[in-house]
């Protein structure tokens, strides 16, 4: 995922990791994103989404707050202009 690259570019200290949450290998799925802050690897954020419409289901990243109808890359556009000139730590 481009902006999540991006996102993690703009931030040294971060990396994300994606994983599918869930599979009903017909027409379901739903990946899971994690924000990690280095070093340590701790969680900063958590994204569910699902794959096929791009919905988001649950968002926590710092005091970004989101609707579970959002779509997945309004939300990581957000997080990037959210997080301009911080450093997370």
């Amino acid at each position: 995922m481009n902006l999540l690259n991006k996102f993690s570019d703009d931030h040294k200290n971060v990396l994300w990791k994606m994983d599918c949450s869930y599979s009903d290998g017909i027409k379901t799925t739903i990946n899971e994103i994690k924000i990690l802050a280095k070093p340590g690897n701790r969680c900063v954020g958590i994204i569910v989404y699902r794959v096929e419409t791009g919905i988001v289901m649950f968002c926590t990243y710092k005091n970004l707050k989101k609707s579970n109808s959002e779509n997945i890359i309004d939300l990581l556009l957000d997080m990037i202009n959210y997080s301009k000139g911080q450093i997370l730590i």
